[in-house]
């Protein structure tokens, strides 16, 4: 509906130097009048920050003004044509300078907001991300009401890795898992990076035994996968905790998780735990 608004708003602002120049100074063409186009170009540009958008336009609202013109030619002078071609090339530097700088800030914002549910290491969403997914998926699923399951994940014996073989070791074997995480979730499914080695999933429309079945395959597709660091093969496994989300708040889904991935720890390791 916004972007009706201002498809609305900038098609009013075109029509404004076509009737002043058409409609009302009917004896002769004024450049400065079609300077006027700039106001819908920023318009757009604003709110579309997009080359593909704003160049097409450009051009189109430039073959509009010359359609215009040349169309009532007892207003042009020939003098007027290298005038007239002068202004739209002055306003088409305006413009794109204007677009540019606004493309730059756009991509810098997205770079912003990215960083800030983004983890810059696994490239994993992170927690304030969860925060964020559970804040809108929870009523969804209380108004609709489809099963929604969690899986929280742990490397096992993290520590030992890093100790032996050092933190840049344990920074490449969370990347790694990550890796296996992010080719072996569905599209559907929410993949975060909790804190330090351990992870969640988030599955909407899932059950507990879909839950736990994904949750399978992850631990074995990490167990299976190969991870090689300074010529030494490390194995690595995950303990998996699942849950389902039974109308209780956020936390306490999160501790019933947290709470099975605590069992499969307990009764040694590289298991999936359901929470009962």
């Amino acid at each position: 509906m916004k972007h009706l608004y201002i498809i609305f708003l900038v098609l009013i602002l075109i029509l404004i130097p076509i009737t002043i120049d058409v409609f009302i100074l009917t004896d002769r063409h004024y450049p400065i009048i079609w300077s006027l186009l700039l106001i819908p170009h920023f318009i757009i540009t604003v709110h579309f920050p997009s080359w593909k958008i704003i160049i097409p336009v450009a051009f189109s609202f430039s073959i509009l003004k010359y359609i215009i013109l040349f169309a009532s030619e007892e207003k042009i002078i020939e003098d007027e044509i290298p005038l007239i071609i002068l202004g739209t090339l002055v306003n088409w530097s305006v413009f794109f300078t204007v677009a540019y700088f606004r493309m730059k800030y756009h991509y810098a914002l997205e770079e912003v907001k990215k960083l800030t549910v983004v983890d810059p290491l696994t490239g994993l969403y992170n927690r304030r991300y969860f925060d964020f997914y559970m804040e809108k998926t929870i009523p969804y699923c209380q108004i609709t009401g489809t099963p929604l399951a969690l899986i929280l994940l742990d490397l096992d014996n993290f520590k030992k890795v890093n100790d032996d073989y050092g933190h840049i070791c344990g920074d490449n074997a969370l990347k790694h898992v990550s890796e296996v995480i992010k080719k072996t979730v569905r599209e559907s499914d929410a993949y975060i990076r909790f804190g330090g080695e351990e992870f969640a999933i988030v599955m909407p429309i899932t059950d507990i035994l879909n839950g736990q079945q994904l949750a399978e395959r992850i631990r074995l597709n990490v167990e299976k996968s190969e991870f090689i660091y300074k010529n030494t093969r490390i194995n690595l496994t995950i303990s998996c905790g699942v849950a389902m989300y039974n109308g209780e708040t956020v936390t306490q889904f999160i501790e019933n998780a947290d709470k099975s991935l605590y069992q499969a720890k307990e009764s040694g390791r590289n298991k999936v735990v359901i929470f009962k």
